[in-house]
């Protein structure tokens, strides 16, 4: 599909995990258990579970996006461990968007990253972590949210930038019920605010879940781009899926 946006394809492995891969685009529901190039830190891949571990984290199943967003304690324990011995970067956790149950649990968040020195500017990214039967917890991978325009990890075009508040305001909200009222088949639930660019208008890039208007409803994420205009008119310009893989 072309599209102003760059495909986000979130992936996740073990090395040496051979032929074991979840690829789910639309995702079933579940109840929650429980920049420029100066500022773009180095690439974060982290897999260093056990063989044992690997042999014991075949999928059992695929993504279930959480049905609150809301980080609980025992969530931001998780990340919190995950991410501990990360230097140079501070992460944020943003929202909790899905789970996947293998001999363990993987998690995925949405968090805001920022380089660690003055005038960093903050971008945003998936973070994947997996944690084992013991609670032991590593990360898999972390890969960043893309703006239009960006490409091959260069900063977006177009005056686009990240926001540095993602919390979906009472603006935000609005805007987005505006902009989805006239799409009749899907429910569009604002998750966070990623960026905007100002252009006669603004246009706003939201992290949405989208939910299906159906009798057996599914759901996933989209980043969705709204045009909102001067005279306060909002329409929904583009819609791209975020795509949760198990396989890296």
């Amino acid at each position: 599909m072309k599209s102003e946006f760059t495909k986000i394809t979130v992936k996740i492995a073990a090395i040496g995990l051979v032929g074991v891969m979840a690829n789910v685009g639309l995702v079933a529901c579940s109840r929650n258990p429980g920049s420029s190039n100066a500022d773009t830190a180095t690439e974060i891949n982290i897999v260093d579970i056990s063989n044992d571990e690997i042999d014991r984290a075949a999928v059992a199943g695929g993504w279930q996006t959480a049905e609150d967003q809301t980080i609980t304690d025992a969530q931001k324990a998780i990340f919190d461990k995950a991410m501990e011995k990360l230097v140079g970067v501070k992460y944020e956790p943003v929202a909790y968007l899905a789970s996947q149950v293998v001999s363990g649990t993987n998690h995925c968040f949405l968090a805001k990253a920022t380089v660690v020195r003055p005038g960093a500017t903050p971008r945003y990214t998936l973070v994947y972590i997996y944690e084992d039967l013991k609670k032991d917890c590593k990360i898999l991978n972390i890969e960043d949210v893309a703006l239009p325009g960006a490409r091959d990890g260069k900063a977006p075009l177009g005056g686009f930038t990240f926001a540095e508040n993602p919390a979906i305001t009472p603006d935000i909200a609005a805007i987005m019920d505006k902009a989805s009222a006239s799409k009749l088949g899907a429910n569009y639930e604002p998750v966070a605010n990623i960026g905007s660019q100002v252009i006669n208008g603004t246009n706003h890039v939201i992290l949405c879940k989208v939910t299906a208007v159906s009798p057996n409803s599914t759901c996933k994420y989209a980043l969705v781009q709204v045009m909102e205009t001067i005279d306060g008119k909002c329409t929904i310009s583009e819609v791209t899926d975020i795509v949760l893989s198990a396989n890296k």
